[in-house]
């Protein structure tokens, strides 16, 4: 009739820790990080294309520097923490859906800066979709 209680378990700080120290083994958080710096590299050197309509600018910039840090910073933190409630596969799950989005990103980039794309990419791509309607009616 009566139950004894449950023991809530216990995340300290060497339990996130030694979470932490396996991200490196992980495959799908290397994976999150070089597609950041990917990202990064493409977003930057876009500026640089006389195709791209988009020109460098500082505060453009600034801002998607401090969008990814946050992005990525949420996974340095809060990976490690889902981890230790053994939920490994969700944090797993976060990863490959921002690796997805920073995938599309790095296509756009691609495409901003002229170098040829498959049609199938270009007309399920609304950046580019729309780069193309506006190439075709200045001709």
């Amino acid at each position: 009739m009566y139950y004894a209680p449950q023991p809530t378990p216990h995340f300290g700080f060497m339990e996130w820790w030694f979470a932490a120290e396996k991200l490196v083994e992980n495959p799908w958080f290397l994976t999150f990080i070089i597609i950041i710096l990917v990202d990064l590299a493409t977003g930057f050197l876009k500026g640089f294309f006389r195709n791209s309509n988009e020109r460098l600018n500082s505060t453009t910039g600034r801002q998607g520097l401090i969008k990814h840090t946050v992005i990525a910073g949420m996974g340095v933190i809060f990976y490690p923490l889902v981890d230790c409630w053994g939920l490994d596969n969700f944090a797993n799950l976060f990863l490959m859906f921002f690796i997805g989005q920073y995938g599309i990103s790095i296509v756009e980039n691609l495409g901003i800066m002229g170098i040829p794309l498959p049609n199938w990419i270009t007309d399920n791509l609304e950046k580019l979709r729309n780069r193309g309607d506006n190439n075709e009616t200045k001709k």
